[in-house]
């Protein structure tokens, strides 16, 4: 089984769903994580080429446990299309993939929330590419929706509770083709997913 944390950077998709999956126990692989330790290991290097180094590392992880028929947990903001045709190949050879999405209002949200990170020592990333990926994540969640086992979808937008928590909620769950809840004030940046999965589950 493979399960995917995704969502544009600034999402939140890591103090959300990674907590879930550490909380039962599992691990996944968390690219900032590793960009952080590579920038303090290697300062000599640029962000470019250790967000490459990640990106290259966490794309063998992948591949390698599609191919041993393993499980894995990995985060990824499935803004290129490499990842997505992996996960669609996987999904082809019969391989379970479940995804927990996470998104904001906003593409200024999400640079926001990323500037937000980096002032309390996290790892940057250029505005350039929160902008594409914000475009270009949604259109391969839509890919890759039709094949999935499981697919929830969150929103992220709201400011913290009053216990400094992220304040979510999910608009979207499928399980099986069986739609279990669906958020019918849907914010405009989910609206494409919801709509392929009422397609699908006609």
């Amino acid at each position: 089984m493979i399960s995917v944390l995704a969502g544009v950077n600034g999402a939140g998709k890591s103090s959300i769903g990674g907590a879930a999956i550490r909380s039962a126990g599992q691990d996944w692989y968390n690219p900032d994580e590793l960009a952080r330790v590579m920038q303090a290991k290697f300062p000599d290097r640029s962000l470019q080429q250790i967000n490459s180094a990640v990106w290259h590392e966490g794309r063998h992880r992948l591949e390698k446990a599609i191919r041993d028929k393993t499980d894995f947990a990995f985060e990824t903001t499935l803004g290129g299309s490499t990842i997505a045709n992996t996960l669609l190949d996987a999904i082809a050879a019969g391989v379970s993939v479940n995804v927990w999405y996470c998104g904001l209002d906003s593409v200024e949200l999400h640079i926001e929330r990323v500037a937000t990170r980096v002032a309390r020592g996290g790892h940057d990333i250029p505005e350039d590419l929160i902008r594409s990926r914000y475009k270009t994540s949604i259109r391969n969640l839509c890919r890759l929706t039709p094949g999935l086992t499981q697919l929830a979808v969150y929103d992220n937008s709201r400011p913290l509770d009053d216990q400094g928590l992220p304040n979510i909620r999910r608009l979207l769950h499928v399980v099986n083709d069986k739609l279990l809840e669906l958020d019918q004030s849907m914010p405009n940046w989910a609206k494409p997913v919801a709509a392929v999965c009422l397609r699908d589950l006609e």
